[in-house]
Protein backbone atom coordinates (compact mmCIF):
# COMPACT_ATOMS: atom_id res chain seq x y z
CA UNK A 1 0.00 0.00 0.00
CA UNK A 2 1.04 2.89 -0.64
CA UNK A 3 2.76 5.76 2.39
CA UNK A 4 1.93 8.80 3.23
CA UNK A 5 3.32 11.83 5.10
CA UNK A 6 0.72 13.30 7.23
CA UNK A 7 0.92 16.83 9.27
CA UNK A 8 -1.88 17.06 11.76
CA UNK A 9 -3.48 18.99 14.64
CA UNK A 10 -4.76 16.89 17.92
CA UNK A 11 -7.64 17.30 20.07
CA UNK A 12 -5.40 19.66 22.30
CA UNK A 13 -4.03 21.32 19.49
CA UNK A 14 -0.40 20.35 18.86
CA UNK A 15 1.02 19.77 15.76
CA UNK A 16 2.35 16.06 15.04
CA UNK A 17 3.38 14.62 11.80
CA UNK A 18 4.19 10.87 11.24
CA UNK A 19 3.83 8.51 8.18
CA UNK A 20 0.63 6.14 7.73
CA UNK A 21 -0.08 3.58 5.21
CA UNK A 22 -3.64 3.30 2.86
CA UNK A 23 -5.03 1.97 -0.10
CA UNK A 24 -6.00 5.41 -1.45
CA UNK A 25 -5.86 9.70 0.21
CA UNK A 26 -9.57 9.38 1.52
CA UNK A 27 -9.28 6.36 3.45
CA UNK A 28 -5.94 8.07 5.11
CA UNK A 29 -8.10 11.32 6.15
CA UNK A 30 -10.49 8.54 7.26
CA UNK A 31 -8.04 6.59 9.68
CA UNK A 32 -6.50 9.79 10.82
CA UNK A 33 -10.34 11.19 11.28
CA UNK A 34 -11.13 8.17 13.25
CA UNK A 35 -7.76 9.02 15.68
CA UNK A 36 -9.24 11.96 16.19
CA UNK A 37 -7.00 13.93 14.21
CA UNK A 38 -7.24 17.03 12.09
CA UNK A 39 -5.49 17.08 8.96
CA UNK A 40 -3.30 19.95 8.17
CA UNK A 41 -1.33 18.46 4.99
CA UNK A 42 -1.06 14.56 3.77
CA UNK A 43 1.30 13.73 0.88
CA UNK A 44 2.56 10.62 -0.69
CA UNK A 45 5.26 9.17 -0.50
CA UNK A 46 7.40 6.33 -2.20
CA UNK A 47 8.22 3.86 0.66
CA UNK A 48 11.28 1.98 0.55
CA UNK A 49 11.39 -1.81 0.74
CA UNK A 50 12.00 -3.28 3.74
CA UNK A 51 15.48 -6.12 3.60
CA UNK A 52 12.72 -9.42 4.37
CA UNK A 53 10.92 -8.31 1.27
CA UNK A 54 13.94 -7.48 -1.56
CA UNK A 55 13.25 -10.20 -3.88
CA UNK A 56 11.38 -9.75 -7.61
CA UNK A 57 8.53 -11.77 -8.41
CA UNK A 58 8.69 -12.22 -11.69
CA UNK A 59 4.80 -13.47 -13.52
CA UNK A 60 5.07 -16.97 -14.59
CA UNK A 61 8.47 -17.95 -12.76
CA UNK A 62 7.63 -17.22 -8.90
CA UNK A 63 7.18 -20.01 -7.33
CA UNK A 64 3.34 -20.59 -6.10
CA UNK A 65 1.99 -21.73 -3.30
CA UNK A 66 -0.79 -24.76 -2.99
CA UNK A 67 -4.61 -23.28 -2.32
CA UNK A 68 -4.19 -25.80 0.43
CA UNK A 69 -1.17 -24.69 2.33
CA UNK A 70 -2.85 -21.41 2.23
CA UNK A 71 -6.17 -22.14 3.52
CA UNK A 72 -4.13 -24.24 6.76
CA UNK A 73 -1.96 -21.29 7.63
CA UNK A 74 -4.53 -18.66 7.55
CA UNK A 75 -6.67 -20.87 10.31
CA UNK A 76 -3.83 -21.89 12.10
CA UNK A 77 -3.34 -17.85 12.33
CA UNK A 78 -6.75 -17.75 13.12
CA UNK A 79 -6.64 -19.94 16.22
CA UNK A 80 -3.26 -18.39 17.09
CA UNK A 81 -4.23 -14.94 17.12
CA UNK A 82 -7.63 -15.99 18.94
CA UNK A 83 -5.20 -17.19 22.11
CA UNK A 84 -4.00 -14.41 22.19
CA UNK A 85 -0.32 -14.46 21.08
CA UNK A 86 1.70 -12.00 19.95
CA UNK A 87 1.49 -11.69 15.42
CA UNK A 88 4.98 -11.84 15.65
CA UNK A 89 5.13 -15.02 17.10
CA UNK A 90 2.63 -16.36 15.73
CA UNK A 91 3.93 -15.72 12.56
CA UNK A 92 7.42 -17.05 13.51
CA UNK A 93 5.63 -20.66 14.82
CA UNK A 94 3.32 -20.75 11.50
CA UNK A 95 6.90 -20.23 9.62
CA UNK A 96 8.35 -23.08 11.00
CA UNK A 97 5.47 -25.50 10.54
CA UNK A 98 4.84 -24.72 6.59
CA UNK A 99 5.97 -27.60 4.11
CA UNK A 100 6.02 -25.22 2.01
CA UNK A 101 9.38 -23.15 1.01
CA UNK A 102 7.85 -20.27 -1.02
CA UNK A 103 5.31 -19.38 2.38
CA UNK A 104 8.20 -20.14 4.48
CA UNK A 105 10.11 -17.56 2.53
CA UNK A 106 7.66 -15.43 2.52
CA UNK A 107 6.66 -15.38 5.96
CA UNK A 108 10.30 -14.54 6.97
CA UNK A 109 9.78 -11.75 5.12
CA UNK A 110 6.50 -10.61 6.23
CA UNK A 111 8.01 -11.49 10.21
CA UNK A 112 10.87 -8.43 9.22
CA UNK A 113 8.25 -6.15 7.88
CA UNK A 114 6.59 -6.55 11.22
CA UNK A 115 9.27 -6.11 13.60
CA UNK A 116 9.41 -2.47 11.16
CA UNK A 117 6.21 -1.30 11.97
CA UNK A 118 4.38 -2.45 8.92
CA UNK A 119 1.08 -3.20 9.28
CA UNK A 120 -0.18 -6.83 8.35
CA UNK A 121 -2.11 -5.91 5.13
CA UNK A 122 1.19 -4.15 4.26
CA UNK A 123 3.54 -6.66 4.48
CA UNK A 124 1.13 -9.20 2.99
CA UNK A 125 0.65 -6.65 -0.06
CA UNK A 126 4.57 -7.29 -0.66
CA UNK A 127 3.54 -10.81 -1.74
CA UNK A 128 0.83 -10.80 -4.25
CA UNK A 129 2.15 -14.58 -5.82
CA UNK A 130 0.44 -15.77 -2.24
CA UNK A 131 -1.70 -13.31 -1.19
CA UNK A 132 -3.78 -11.85 -3.90
CA UNK A 133 -5.71 -8.66 -3.92
CA UNK A 134 -8.61 -9.64 -2.09
CA UNK A 135 -6.61 -11.65 0.47
CA UNK A 136 -5.16 -8.35 1.39
CA UNK A 137 -8.06 -5.98 1.14
CA UNK A 138 -9.99 -8.28 3.47
CA UNK A 139 -6.99 -8.03 6.26
CA UNK A 140 -6.56 -4.09 5.39
CA UNK A 141 -10.50 -4.34 6.44
CA UNK A 142 -9.89 -6.47 9.32
CA UNK A 143 -7.55 -4.30 10.86
CA UNK A 144 -9.44 -1.17 10.05
CA UNK A 145 -12.65 -2.35 11.17
CA UNK A 146 -10.93 -4.32 15.05
CA UNK A 147 -12.51 -7.57 13.20
CA UNK A 148 -9.07 -9.06 12.32
CA UNK A 149 -10.21 -12.78 13.69
CA UNK A 150 -13.54 -12.47 11.81
CA UNK A 151 -12.41 -11.42 8.47
CA UNK A 152 -9.37 -14.31 8.65
CA UNK A 153 -11.83 -16.85 9.52
CA UNK A 154 -13.76 -15.71 6.55
CA UNK A 155 -11.14 -15.47 4.42
CA UNK A 156 -10.29 -19.00 5.27
CA UNK A 157 -14.13 -20.16 4.73
CA UNK A 158 -13.71 -18.24 1.38
CA UNK A 159 -10.49 -19.72 0.35
CA UNK A 160 -11.43 -23.40 0.99
CA UNK A 161 -14.80 -23.20 -0.73
CA UNK A 162 -12.87 -21.46 -4.01
CA UNK A 163 -10.99 -25.00 -3.47
CA UNK A 164 -14.12 -27.23 -3.70
CA UNK A 165 -15.30 -25.15 -6.42
CA UNK A 166 -11.89 -25.61 -8.53
CA UNK A 167 -12.45 -29.26 -8.11
CA UNK A 168 -15.72 -29.67 -8.93
CA UNK A 169 -15.35 -27.35 -12.10
CA UNK A 170 -12.42 -29.32 -13.23
CA UNK A 171 -13.99 -32.49 -12.42
CA UNK A 172 -17.27 -31.23 -14.65
CA UNK A 173 -14.75 -30.38 -17.42
CA UNK A 174 -12.76 -33.57 -17.44
CA UNK A 175 -15.13 -35.39 -19.99
CA UNK A 176 -15.30 -32.16 -22.84
CA UNK A 177 -11.65 -31.97 -22.59
CA UNK A 178 -10.90 -35.60 -22.99
CA UNK A 179 -13.60 -35.12 -25.81
CA UNK A 180 -12.20 -32.59 -27.36
CA UNK A 181 -8.24 -33.33 -27.32
CA UNK A 182 -9.24 -36.63 -28.47
CA UNK A 183 -11.13 -35.50 -31.80
CA UNK A 184 -8.27 -33.23 -32.31
CA UNK A 185 -5.69 -36.57 -32.60
CA UNK A 186 -8.02 -38.38 -34.51
CA UNK A 187 -7.70 -35.08 -37.66
CA UNK A 188 -3.72 -35.18 -37.02
CA UNK A 189 -3.63 -38.78 -37.46
CA UNK A 190 -5.93 -38.79 -40.39
CA UNK A 191 -4.42 -35.61 -42.23
CA UNK A 192 -1.27 -36.99 -42.03
CA UNK A 193 -1.42 -40.95 -42.67
CA UNK A 194 -4.79 -41.46 -44.48
CA UNK A 195 -5.67 -38.20 -46.82
CA UNK A 196 -1.86 -38.39 -48.45
CA UNK A 197 -2.76 -41.36 -50.12
CA UNK A 198 -5.92 -40.57 -51.32
CA UNK A 199 -4.54 -36.62 -52.34
CA UNK A 200 -1.65 -38.31 -54.30
CA UNK A 201 -4.33 -41.39 -56.01
CA UNK A 202 -6.51 -38.36 -57.12
CA UNK A 203 -3.74 -36.30 -58.44
CA UNK A 204 -2.70 -39.49 -60.33
CA UNK A 205 -5.98 -39.31 -62.06
CA UNK A 206 -6.05 -36.12 -62.69
CA UNK A 207 -8.84 -35.10 -60.68
CA UNK A 208 -9.23 -31.65 -58.44
CA UNK A 209 -8.65 -31.62 -54.56
CA UNK A 210 -11.65 -30.48 -52.78
CA UNK A 211 -11.78 -27.61 -50.54
CA UNK A 212 -12.70 -29.26 -47.77
CA UNK A 213 -9.70 -31.44 -48.13
CA UNK A 214 -7.24 -27.91 -49.12
CA UNK A 215 -8.56 -26.45 -45.93
CA UNK A 216 -7.47 -29.66 -43.74
CA UNK A 217 -4.28 -29.93 -44.68
CA UNK A 218 -3.01 -26.50 -44.85
CA UNK A 219 -4.76 -26.34 -41.33
CA UNK A 220 -2.85 -29.81 -40.62
CA UNK A 221 0.69 -28.06 -42.03
CA UNK A 222 0.77 -25.20 -40.10
CA UNK A 223 0.27 -27.12 -37.18
CA UNK A 224 3.22 -29.16 -38.17
CA UNK A 225 5.67 -27.12 -39.49
CA UNK A 226 4.87 -24.02 -37.82
CA UNK A 227 4.50 -24.75 -34.24
CA UNK A 228 6.91 -22.98 -32.81
CA UNK A 229 5.90 -19.65 -34.35
CA UNK A 230 2.34 -20.85 -33.62
CA UNK A 231 3.68 -21.26 -29.51
CA UNK A 232 5.47 -17.53 -29.73
CA UNK A 233 2.76 -16.21 -31.16
CA UNK A 234 0.12 -17.55 -28.49
CA UNK A 235 2.81 -16.55 -25.90
CA UNK A 236 3.47 -12.87 -27.13
CA UNK A 237 -0.67 -12.51 -27.01
CA UNK A 238 -0.90 -14.22 -23.61
CA UNK A 239 2.01 -11.84 -22.34
CA UNK A 240 0.24 -8.58 -23.57
CA UNK A 241 -3.15 -9.49 -22.68
CA UNK A 242 -1.32 -9.94 -18.97
CA UNK A 243 -0.02 -6.27 -18.77
CA UNK A 244 -3.05 -5.40 -20.13
CA UNK A 245 -5.51 -6.24 -17.09
CA UNK A 246 -2.72 -5.62 -14.95
CA UNK A 247 -3.52 -1.93 -15.89
CA UNK A 248 -6.54 -0.54 -14.06
CA UNK A 249 -8.72 0.26 -17.15
CA UNK A 250 -7.75 -3.41 -18.15
CA UNK A 251 -8.72 -5.21 -15.06
CA UNK A 252 -11.78 -3.09 -15.01
CA UNK A 253 -12.99 -3.95 -18.48
CA UNK A 254 -12.26 -7.80 -17.29
CA UNK A 255 -14.06 -7.96 -14.15
CA UNK A 256 -16.95 -6.57 -16.23
CA UNK A 257 -16.65 -9.04 -19.15
CA UNK A 258 -15.87 -11.92 -16.68
CA UNK A 259 -19.71 -11.69 -15.00
CA UNK A 260 -21.14 -11.24 -18.55
CA UNK A 261 -19.73 -14.48 -20.26
CA UNK A 262 -21.62 -17.16 -21.00
CA UNK A 263 -22.29 -20.77 -18.30
CA UNK A 264 -18.80 -19.40 -16.35
CA UNK A 265 -19.77 -15.69 -16.05
CA UNK A 266 -23.19 -16.69 -13.91
CA UNK A 267 -20.53 -18.54 -11.24
CA UNK A 268 -17.93 -15.49 -11.29
CA UNK A 269 -21.49 -13.17 -10.64
CA UNK A 270 -22.19 -15.39 -8.10
CA UNK A 271 -18.88 -15.75 -6.27
CA UNK A 272 -18.74 -11.43 -6.37
CA UNK A 273 -22.27 -11.63 -4.88
CA UNK A 274 -21.58 -14.15 -1.78
CA UNK A 275 -18.25 -12.00 -1.09
CA UNK A 276 -19.95 -8.83 -1.05
CA UNK A 277 -22.89 -10.47 1.29
CA UNK A 278 -20.32 -11.93 3.45
CA UNK A 279 -18.14 -9.28 3.87
CA UNK A 280 -20.89 -6.53 4.33
CA UNK A 281 -22.38 -8.24 7.24
CA UNK A 282 -19.40 -9.06 8.81
CA UNK A 283 -18.16 -5.61 8.93
CA UNK A 284 -21.40 -4.17 9.55
CA UNK A 285 -22.13 -6.59 12.46
CA UNK A 286 -18.72 -5.29 13.97
CA UNK A 287 -20.67 -2.12 14.47
CA UNK A 288 -18.32 0.00 11.66
CA UNK A 289 -20.75 3.17 10.28
CA UNK A 290 -22.15 1.74 6.81
CA UNK A 291 -20.35 4.43 4.69
CA UNK A 292 -16.98 2.81 5.82
CA UNK A 293 -18.21 -0.64 5.41
CA UNK A 294 -19.39 -0.04 1.93
CA UNK A 295 -16.11 1.63 1.42
CA UNK A 296 -14.03 -1.27 2.51
CA UNK A 297 -16.66 -4.34 1.41
CA UNK A 298 -15.82 -2.96 -1.99
CA UNK A 299 -12.32 -3.53 -1.80
CA UNK A 300 -12.90 -6.76 -1.12
CA UNK A 301 -15.40 -8.03 -3.56
CA UNK A 302 -13.00 -9.26 -5.79
CA UNK A 303 -14.27 -7.63 -9.04
CA UNK A 304 -13.44 -4.03 -9.80
CA UNK A 305 -16.66 -3.29 -11.74
CA UNK A 306 -18.25 -4.42 -8.71
CA UNK A 307 -16.46 -2.57 -6.50
CA UNK A 308 -17.18 1.30 -8.35
CA UNK A 309 -20.61 0.36 -8.55
CA UNK A 310 -20.08 0.30 -4.69
CA UNK A 311 -18.68 3.35 -4.18
CA UNK A 312 -21.39 5.36 -6.19
CA UNK A 313 -23.60 3.59 -3.54
CA UNK A 314 -21.44 5.11 -1.18
CA UNK A 315 -21.61 8.47 -2.52
CA UNK A 316 -25.79 8.48 -3.08
CA UNK A 317 -25.83 7.01 1.08
CA UNK A 318 -23.53 9.89 2.25
CA UNK A 319 -25.92 12.29 0.52
CA UNK A 320 -29.06 10.54 2.88
CA UNK A 321 -30.64 8.23 0.23
CA UNK A 322 -30.28 4.63 2.06
CA UNK A 323 -29.09 1.85 0.28
CA UNK A 324 -31.75 0.36 -1.67
CA UNK A 325 -32.42 3.18 -3.88
CA UNK A 326 -28.71 3.30 -5.32
CA UNK A 327 -28.42 -0.22 -5.62
CA UNK A 328 -31.28 -0.61 -8.21
CA UNK A 329 -29.86 2.45 -9.55
CA UNK A 330 -26.56 0.96 -10.50
CA UNK A 331 -28.36 -1.99 -12.09
CA UNK A 332 -25.51 -4.90 -11.09
CA UNK A 333 -27.49 -5.86 -8.31
CA UNK A 334 -30.45 -8.56 -9.28
CA UNK A 335 -33.74 -7.38 -7.84
CA UNK A 336 -34.29 -9.79 -5.25
CA UNK A 337 -31.19 -8.62 -3.42
CA UNK A 338 -32.04 -4.64 -3.87
CA UNK A 339 -35.22 -6.10 -2.04
CA UNK A 340 -33.59 -8.09 0.76
CA UNK A 341 -31.24 -5.00 1.46
CA UNK A 342 -34.75 -2.70 1.40
CA UNK A 343 -36.29 -5.24 3.94
CA UNK A 344 -33.37 -5.58 6.07
CA UNK A 345 -33.00 -1.68 6.46
CA UNK A 346 -36.52 -0.93 6.97
CA UNK A 347 -36.92 -3.91 9.41
CA UNK A 348 -33.64 -2.96 11.30
CA UNK A 349 -32.05 -6.88 10.28
CA UNK A 350 -29.67 -5.72 7.82
CA UNK A 351 -27.32 -8.54 9.21
CA UNK A 352 -29.54 -11.07 8.62
CA UNK A 353 -31.01 -10.52 5.12
CA UNK A 354 -26.92 -9.90 4.10
CA UNK A 355 -26.03 -13.58 5.83
CA UNK A 356 -29.37 -14.93 3.65
CA UNK A 357 -28.11 -13.74 0.84
CA UNK A 358 -24.58 -15.10 1.19
CA UNK A 359 -25.94 -18.52 1.75
CA UNK A 360 -28.79 -18.25 -0.88
CA UNK A 361 -25.79 -17.44 -3.59
CA UNK A 362 -23.24 -20.32 -1.86
CA UNK A 363 -26.17 -22.58 -2.71
CA UNK A 364 -26.89 -21.58 -6.11
CA UNK A 365 -23.34 -21.98 -6.60
CA UNK A 366 -23.33 -25.47 -5.72
CA UNK A 367 -26.69 -26.63 -7.95
CA UNK A 368 -24.56 -24.32 -10.74
CA UNK A 369 -21.42 -26.10 -10.38
CA UNK A 370 -23.12 -29.11 -10.41
CA UNK A 371 -25.18 -29.16 -13.68
CA UNK A 372 -22.03 -27.36 -15.41
CA UNK A 373 -21.38 -30.48 -17.49
CA UNK A 374 -24.97 -30.50 -18.50
CA UNK A 375 -24.99 -26.54 -19.80
CA UNK A 376 -21.47 -27.52 -21.47
CA UNK A 377 -22.60 -30.50 -23.61
CA UNK A 378 -25.01 -29.28 -25.80
CA UNK A 379 -22.33 -26.19 -27.04
CA UNK A 380 -19.75 -28.98 -26.86
CA UNK A 381 -22.16 -31.28 -29.17
CA UNK A 382 -23.03 -28.72 -31.66
CA UNK A 383 -18.92 -27.77 -31.89
CA UNK A 384 -17.87 -31.49 -32.45
CA UNK A 385 -21.13 -32.20 -34.91
CA UNK A 386 -19.96 -29.58 -37.30
CA UNK A 387 -16.09 -30.50 -36.86
CA UNK A 388 -17.06 -34.40 -37.82
CA UNK A 389 -19.17 -33.28 -40.26
CA UNK A 390 -15.82 -31.23 -41.78
CA UNK A 391 -13.55 -34.04 -41.42
CA UNK A 392 -16.14 -36.40 -42.83
CA UNK A 393 -15.95 -34.46 -45.87
CA UNK A 394 -12.72 -33.61 -46.26
CA UNK A 395 -12.20 -37.25 -45.78
CA UNK A 396 -14.65 -38.63 -48.05
CA UNK A 397 -15.24 -36.10 -51.66
CA UNK A 398 -11.83 -36.84 -52.83
CA UNK A 399 -12.50 -40.76 -52.45
CA UNK A 400 -15.52 -39.91 -54.24
CA UNK A 401 -13.74 -37.98 -56.78
CA UNK A 402 -11.22 -40.91 -57.23
CA UNK A 403 -14.14 -43.18 -57.56
CA UNK A 404 -15.78 -41.09 -60.58
CA UNK A 405 -12.28 -40.35 -62.49
CA UNK A 406 -12.13 -44.26 -62.60
CA UNK A 407 -15.88 -44.91 -64.96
Amino acid sequence: MPLYRYRVRNRDGAILTGTLEGVDLAGVIENLDLLGYIPITIKEEKSKRPTGSSKINIPFLTPRVKLIDLITFTRQFVTLHKAGLPMLQAISALQAQTKSKALKDALDGIRKDLMGGITLSSALSRYPHIFNELYVNSVWAGETGGVLDEILGRIADLLDHERKLRSDILSALRYPIFVVATFFIVILVISTFVLPKFISMLIGFGGKIPLPTKILIVFTNVLKHDFIFIFLGIGLIVVLCYMFLRTKSGRLWWDQVKINLPIFGSLSYKITLSRFARMFETLDRSGLPILRSLSLVGKTSGNTFIASKVDLIAESVRRGRGLATPMREVKVFPPMVVQMIATGEESGALDDMLRQISDYYDSELEYTVKNLTGMIEPVLILILGVGVVFVIMAVLMPYFNILASLR
